[in-house]
């Protein structure tokens, strides 16, 4: 073999094993804001030709995945029949596709060398009817369909089927070397399928689309995305719909050590692509590269004014202990029957108003948010006055500063348990730079969640909420979610 053979071979050798071995990527998440024709078929058509612009900026950074929001494509469809299409499984390992719209976004994915998720709504044919599913797609770049998720924790779509884990193709690993696992909006704060997907060991990053309407003062958008992150310990790349007048704002990318590498949030329509480098090996060092949209937006609370919010806060269900702030140095539990949330806080001398109100509480029982189930919270809270239903509310503002806060819960250690770490401020952002642990201890679990030397101020929740996966009854779930649609249509 010639010298320049070997030199080739050699290169080539080299090349390959870096692609393997790659320790970071560039993702690109779009908070995407529909644009709703007349027909479905043109509202499809008219997000295609906007997803491909984003695609084709995308490019431009070398982005290797973009992610897209959950209904980006049809808006909030009312009837998921009009919009609904057959999509291939991932081993039919087709590169071409019977609908226009498939086609487009596979030659989209194969022209710009980009893996592309998107969010459908699907039908399939059963032996009597015909099934709908809210589905998320993944093509590689060689256009072919490599993942497939059916959303299996739906949300007021009663049209729609669940998804399950033996329909669900939802794992892939791309050509750089990164394996995603890929769910939808409510299946975050599952226990299936948020976290059984990660039984796979191979999986270090979650691509989440979503429509999300965030309710205060536990199930803000950015909360529960930095949540996951926390309680997982895997990159997140997070896409929410744009719905300023549903609360619908609030995208991110997120790195499995905690760090909020990029997030967006706003009170204007308007859809915002971000972009960054995520590294498969956590480090402090992140790169943010650059944000298209429609025009620069500023995240301060005025901006902010225009964005609904829910709100779920039964106060009247949930024990409460007010903190006399003026001690500083504060070591508090409560307890809600045998659920007990220890929490040690620290206030700051220097900006201290003692006549300000937290409380912390305790609450262990059903919940009425979509579906009604058995829920846990275990939070500090701040509250406008001793009225508890002020509490969690986003128009209050304190003065006294948080130097530190830690919550600490102890509980069985349930197989279906999901416990996620939730804080928000006044300017509707999670605390940042906190950690969360879990320890396992003589068929227990002790969850903590820390956050210190604490920068932000007017924190409204700090706390550690649970899911058991436990659904209460259909008849409470229909009467539920009538009752939650019935509050938003107001």
């Amino acid at each position: 073999m010639t010298n320049y053979k070997k030199l080739f071979l050699l290169s080539f050798t080299i090349i390959c094993s870096v692609q393997m071995i790659q320790s970071d990527y560039i993702a690109a998440v779009v908070e995407y804001e529909p644009i709703n024709a007349t027909f479905p078929n043109e509202t499809v058509e008219a997000n295609l030709a906007q997803y491909v612009y984003f695609i084709e900026h995308a490019q431009l950074s070398s982005v290797q995945i973009i992610v897209f929001p959950e209904y980006g494509l049809t808006g909030l469809a009312d009837n998921a029949s009009e919009y609904a299409i057959e999509i291939p499984n991932p081993t039919d390992n087709s590169i071409h596709f019977e609908h226009f719209w498939l086609e487009k976004l596979s030659n989209a994915a194969v022209a710009h060398s980009m893996y592309v998720v998107v969010n459908l709504l699907e039908k399939e044919k059963a032996e009597k009817n015909i099934l709908y599913y809210n589905t998320d797609v993944v093509f590689d770049t060689k256009g072919r369909i490599v993942a497939k998720h059916r959303k299996v924790n739906l949300f007021q779509e009663p049209l729609l089927t669940p998804g399950n884990s033996e329909q669900n193709k939802n794992i892939f690993t791309t050509d750089f070397g990164v394996t995603f696992g890929v769910f939808t909006c409510a299946d975050i704060s599952f226990y299936n399928p948020a976290k059984t997907i990660l039984s796979n060991p191979a999986v270090t990053d979650i691509i989440f689309p979503t429509a999300w309407g965030s309710f205060l003062p536990f199930f803000h958008s950015l909360s529960i995305q930095n949540a996951y992150t926390l309680a997982s310990k895997v990159n997140l790349l997070a896409a929410n719909l744009n719905s300023v007048e549903n609360g619908m704002s609030g995208s991110g990318i997120y790195a499995a050590d905690g760090t909020i590498i990029s997030y967006y949030l706003s009170g204007k329509p308007g859809s915002k692509m971000q972009i960054a480098t995520v590294k498969t090996t956590p480090t402090s060092e992140t790169t943010v590269f650059d944000t298209y949209g429609y025009e620069p937006l500023n995240n301060t609370i005025s901006t902010l004014d225009n964005l609904n919010t829910n709100r779920y806060f039964d106060s009247e269900k949930y024990v409460f202990k007010r903190l006399n702030i003026s001690q500083l140095n504060i070591k508090e539990e409560v307890c809600h029957r045998s659920f007990c949330c220890a929490f040690s806080i620290n206030v700051s001398s220097t900006a201290l108003n003692a006549s300000e109100i937290y409380q912390i509480m305790a609450y262990r029982g059903p919940a009425r948010i979509g579906e009604l189930r058995n829920l846990k919270f275990c939070s500090l809270v701040a509250c406008k006055s001793s009225d508890l239903n002020t509490c969690g509310d986003r128009n209050i503002k304190l003065t006294s500063k948080l130097e530190s806060v830690l919550v600490e819960t102890n509980v069985l250690d349930e197989r279906e348990g999901f416990y996620l770490p939730i804080s928000l401020t006044g300017d509707l952002v999670p605390v940042f730079n906190t950690s969360y642990n879990s320890t396992a201890y003589k068929g227990a679990r002790i969850y903590k969640y820390l956050a210190s030397n604490i920068k932000q101020e007017n924190i409204l929740a700090f706390g550690i909420v649970a899911n058991d996966g436990i659904t209460l009854s259909f008849n409470s779930m229909l009467i539920v979610g009538i009752l939650v649609l019935k509050h938003l249509l107001r």
